[in-house]
């Protein structure tokens, strides 16, 4: 009774993992950083992670968590409420629609992918928010954000698979 009881717990412990640790991921790179203009390039976490989780285990990172992870990375940057969460919620979609031409194709394919998607969302965030202040705004800061989220992508990734391979090994409940 106890070890079922334990092993629903540990389940339950393991599908929330990569939520809870993509939104601490994503408090921590919103801490900040004494070096000037950074908060306006900062590296996107939260699009990292929803493309990792798509790709290897779309079920860890259902639409719905997506969009929450989006709305608390509007919450954390000071965002427009529900910009990165359409962002997230839309490479979610995206990257899970075509899971199938990921699997078995080298790192390389998938961080030249993973750019795509980066550029992709940089400019479409870059539209929404020039819509949003009817006016054009310098989309200089949106590339170069998009481009240090490409740079760092190899080392999240690599972070999200030590993840992925502990919540994947099997744990021993039993008293």
């Amino acid at each position: 009774m106890v070890a079922g009881s334990l092993r629903r717990i540990d389940r339950f412990a393991r599908l929330l993992s990569p939520f809870v640790i993509s939104a601490a991921l994503v408090l921590f790179a919103t801490l900040p950083v004494h070096i000037p203009g950074y908060g306006q390039i900062a590296f996107n976490v939260g699009l990292m992670t929803v493309f990792y989780w798509a790709i290897y285990r779309p079920y860890l990172m259902p639409a719905v968590a997506a969009f929450c992870l989006g709305l608390w990375q509007d919450i954390l940057v000071g965002s427009p409420v529900g910009l990165n969460a359409l962002i997230l919620l839309l490479a979610n979609w995206a990257i899970v629609s075509q899971r199938t031409f990921f699997q078995g194709k080298s790192f390389g394919v998938v961080w030249f992918c993973f750019a795509l998607v980066t550029m992709v969302a940089a400019l479409l965030s870059w539209v929404i928010v020039c819509g949003l202040n009817a006016s054009l705004i310098d989309p200089s800061p949106g590339l170069f954000q998009g481009l240090f989220t490409i740079g760092v992508f190899p080392f999240t990734a690599w972070l999200l698979a030590r993840l992925q391979h502990a919540l994947l090994r099997p744990v021993d409940v039993s008293l």
